[in-house]
């Protein structure tokens, strides 16, 4: 990380960045980076590529696939390296073969595919799970020679990020063969338990045009807590407007029976956006990037930049990426602004974070106006 570039009299800890990607196009935007170092020492990132209009029915769908992109000098430049017709996930290494865990087009299915070649060629894909799911590049963790990641999923009327959302864990074994589904469970559905009365002060009520769909939890992250699994979620609370709010659940794992099970709300920084946390072994800490808003519960400064072309409520500010670490990934101490821009119409957002030896890298889906999009290395 640098600290020789300061914005508005401020120093972030990393403000210059390398670009992994930059979209072609301004309705082509991309979805989560993960980024991981390679047993060869290369970095690899990958990501989804998704339209802007493909939920709009007068327009046809574009393809969304995933594109894998590599550094072959510790993240300055990077290359084209693969491509998978296939939704977001997460890959991983497990006796040096690289897998993708994720869903097919569409949000439909868990598949996994793997590769030999360190992701240039992947296999053909083996369905894991069928329904519908949903997670973007979120961390998975690993106990007792078990990988565990969690998804979300629709409410029972089939529709994403809306009221009755739902959360489901999977959980592979390590010492199997992970390419056979036998090797996988699945945890039953967990429903959004619903907002108690006093964390919503109804300042954005929903209506039925609104994308966000009411009250609802989406994107789970999973921590290993001394060997306590649980999910971490990220809130949507009356419009965002509830900022740093999270719901907490535990996952039990006894006997091949896989459950999840909600079991508080909890505040944590930047809770109503995406966060990320991972762990580091050598230290004891957890590590989390977040976004935090400036003004989260004002509807006339809203409105002011929604005139402006900003997506969301005024709690969807994402201009600002900040560090934080902690002992037990629900009390929080602040490292530092990693990274900022002077208009809200502009962000960093959907960052993930990798310990690489001394370092943080920090991946990061970046919008250096209010249209473009770049995958950017910090």
């Amino acid at each position: 990380m640098k600290t020789n570039t300061s914005i508005e009299g401020a120093t972030p800890l990393a403000q210059e960045y390398s670009v992994v990607f930059e979209a072609p196009e301004p309705q082509i935007y991309t979805d989560a980076p993960s980024l991981m170092r390679l047993p060869s020492g290369r970095l690899l990132s990958s990501f989804a590529l998704l339209d802007r209009n493909h939920s709009d029915p007068g327009v046809p769908n574009r393809e969304i696939k995933t594109l894998f992109q590599r550094s072959d000098d510790d993240g300055i430049t990077w290359k084209p390296h693969s491509s998978l017709n296939l939704d977001d996930g997460i890959p991983f290494i497990c006796r040096n073969r690289v897998y993708f865990l994720c869903k097919k087009i569409g949000r439909t299915d868990i598949v996994l595919t793997c590769s030999d070649d360190e992701a240039n060629t992947w296999s053909d894909p083996v369905t894991l799970f069928e329904g519908r799911f949903w997670n973007t590049f979120t961390p998975y963790v690993v106990r007792d020679d078990t990988l565990y990641w969690a998804l979300g999923a629709p409410n029972e009327a089939g529709d994403f990020n809306r009221v009755g959302s739902r959360a489901v864990v999977v959980a592979g074994d390590l010492t199997a063969d992970l390419m056979d589904p036998t090797s996988w469970r699945i945890s039953p559905y967990l429903t959004y338990p619903g907002t108690p009365e006093g964390l919503s002060a109804d300042l954005f009520p929903f209506r039925d045009e609104n994308p966000d769909g009411g009250d609802h939890w989406l994107e789970p992250n999973i921590v290993n807590v001394n060997g306590r699994i649980r999910v971490i979620i990220r809130l949507r609370i009356d419009g965002m407007a509830t900022a740093y709010m999270c719901a907490v659940c535990d996952v039990d794992d006894e006997d091949d029976t896989l459950n999840l099970r909600f079991t508080q709300f909890y505040p944590l920084p930047g809770g109503q956006n995406y966060f990320h946390i991972i762990s580091d072994e050598k230290t004891g800490y957890f590590w989390m990037t977040a976004s935090l808003p400036t003004n989260s519960q004002d509807s006339e400064w809203g409105r002011n930049l929604n005139a402006q072309g900003f997506l969301g409520d005024p709690g969807n500010e994402r201009r600002f990426l900040f560090l934080y670490y902690s002992l037990d990934a629900l009390n929080w101490f602040p490292a530092g602004c990693i990274a900022m821009w002077p208009s809200p119409l502009q962000s960093f957002n959907y960052a993930s974070l990798i310990i690489d030896r001394e370092d943080l890298l920090i991946a990061s889906r970046t919008s250096k106006t209010d249209r473009t999009n770049t995958i950017m290395i910090l």
